[in-house]
């Protein structure tokens, strides 16, 4: 029975196998061992054999409430430690499980840390849609939770409910900003949106001398930026206003900093907004690698887009579309290549766009994909990273090779009822299941959940490559991943290879929003019915087994 445990600095993400259904098995109990301390933990879960009576909303240990699946994720195991899980088939009845040790299975040992050799990564934790933040707000007049409070309280620094949300994310920011003052050198951001009060305050609290600024709009009354845009102004800080006409969005979030001597060395990009939403209700990712070649190639886009003014100039999307050298990241930590956008001589997408020359990289990495791919998006439009996706799904198809796909965007062709795209188990490539948002009303175990606030849901720009393989891929930054991303804002786009590690905290992430939602789609599709308890039988299995296990194997444990 292989099992494998996957982790970035935020969650550990389990999953494992058997050859066949375990006789009797009514669930698996997982125990967590730390490897410092040698404490020994169960897992806990929140479904039991039977609705329990009043609002029911109560953990128990797993060895009473069994996993009834093949796959699970610990978002309680303290972050910056190291464990092994152990996962255990309990068998018998419902009021009486024995352990059945003789099949307990182990993982090799797994570190919840943001850092792996020169490159770090962070995820928040912005899904709103969760018990914990149901419980956590008084009930507005629908009965739902309160979105007027939540949205008072994550503007608020340190209080607790933003720092749940935000995760470690917003210390990132912070501490990329504190490089000038601890080491020296200086800071060149390029930001789409800043309104978040902390992080407004911290770079109105750097001496001038530390940072410059590229601050564009957010739209043609640039609402959101407008009170920052004028702080900074009157705080005499070196701001470049890069407003944009309609049609284009300055859609950078990226930091270079640059040390004493005056040499790139560090650059901070990834999905993040510098707003309070960005970093506490919408998923989102924030990612640091120190490489001077990196860096060097960000400052010298940054000085462009100071120079273009407005325009983006035939000039400035030219030099965008020469593919940069990738930036190797030392030996065992792979390379990375950046693209910058906008790169296309059209300054809008035309009918029957070429493909532009950041997606072609994207769209060969997804062709050479062998096991499968994982992905979270925004709004990517058409055509999009999607288009190639469900041609390379439909070669393996036809080729009778499996191939594992799962991934999640946010559906917005009415903003105001943003909600959830996914696509899961390889046939559903070709379609989506749309309109997860979250618990509609009480029943059973849960209470009725706040899906939103605003028009992101899921705004991570990710894709992610046989994670577990020697050629795993991670694609992420500022790019929507679509042809209008290229065509018409500016946008920074890493595409890193050969860093399982960093594939890994990649994976770990996507698989945990995904799973999120995906419990929340059977929901609305079945009813209450939907896993209100546990099923009492065997049974469970039975759908592991019916002859769509082989992409899973060959994709978490690729030989």
């Amino acid at each position: 029975m292989p099992a494998l445990a996957f982790a970035n600095n935020d969650v550990a993400y389990l999953w494992w196998q058997t050859d066949a259904k375990v006789d009797g098995c009514l669930g698996f109990a997982i125990e967590r061992i730390d490897e410092d301390t040698g404490q020994r933990t169960w897992l806990e879960s929140m479904v039991g054999f039977q609705a329990v009576a009043g609002d029911g909303r109560r953990f128990e240990r797993t060895t009473r409430w069994p996993i009834q699946k093949f796959q699970w994720k610990d978002v309680f195991a303290p972050r910056g430690g190291t464990y092994r899980y152990r996962i255990v088939p309990m068998v018998g009845t419902p009021t009486q499980l024995e352990p059945a040790d003789e099949l307990a299975l182990e993982t090799a040992p797994v570190s919840l840390v943001e850092t792996h050799g020169p490159v770090s990564v962070w995820f928040n934790r912005g899904i709103i849609s969760t018990q914990a933040i149901a419980s956590a707000l008084p009930q507005s007049s629908s009965g739902g939770p309160n979105s007027n409070v939540l949205r008072q309280r994550i503007g608020q620094p340190h209080d607790p409910l933003r720092e749940r949300l935000a995760g470690e994310a917003n210390d990132a920011l912070l501490d990329f900003l504190d490089r000038p003052a601890r080491s020296g050198g200086k800071c060149y951001a390029a930001l789409y949106e800043l309104a978040d009060p902390e992080l407004v305050a911290k770079l109105l609290a750097m001496k001038r001398e530390d940072i410059e600024i590229v601050l564009s709009n957010t739209g043609d009354d640039d609402a959101t930026n407008e009170a920052a845009r004028q702080a900074l102004h009157a705080a005499k800080w070196k701001v470049s206003d890069r407003m944009l006409g309609a049609g284009h969005i300055g859609h950078n979030k990226f930091v270079v900093w640059v040390d004493k001597h005056g040499t790139p060395r560090a650059v901070l990009s990834g999905s993040t907004n510098w707003t309070s939403t960005g970093l506490c209700a919408q998923t989102n990712n924030v990612i640091v690698i120190e490489s001077s070649s990196l860096a060097r190639k960000y400052l010298a886009y940054w000085r462009a887009l100071k120079a273009d003014g407005a325009a983006q100039a035939s000039e400035f999307r030219a030099a965008n579309a020469v593919p940069k050298a990738a930036a190797s990241l030392g030996a065992g930590h792979g390379k990375v290549r950046v693209w910058f956008s906008p790169n296309t001589p059209q300054q809008t997408k035309p009918k029957n766009p070429p493909t532009p020359v950041d997606l072609a990289e994207v769209f060969d990495c997804i062709d050479a994909a062998e096991h499968g791919v994982l992905f979270l998006a925004f709004i990517p439009g058409s055509p999009s990273f999607l288009t190639r996706l469900r041609e390379r799904f439909r070669a393996k198809r036809d080729a009778g090779e499996p191939f594992f796909v799962r991934g999640a965007l946010t559906d917005s062709t009415e903003v105001q009822e943003a909600s959830v795209d996914l696509y899961h188990r390889s046939p559903k490539v070709d379609g989506h299941l749309s309109g997860v948002q979250g618990i509609a009303e009480d029943f059973s175990y849960w209470q009725k959940e706040l899906y939103k606030l605003g028009h992101a849901v899921i705004h991570d720009k990710i894709l992610v490559i046989d994670p577990f393989s020697p050629n795993s891929v991670v694609i992420t930054g500022s790019h929507n991943l679509g042809f209008k991303a290229s065509y018409a804002n500016d946008e920074n786009l890493l595409v890193l290879k050969q860093n399982r590690p960093i594939a890994e905290a990649y994976a770990a992430h996507v698989l945990d929003v995904y799973d999120h939602f995906r419990w929340r789609w059977n929901r609305k599709q079945h009813g209450p019915s939907a896993w209100s308890d546990l099923d009492e039988s065997d049974g469970w299995q039975d759908k592991y087994f019916s002859g769509t296990g082989s992409a899973d194997r060959l994709f978490f444990r690729p030989a």
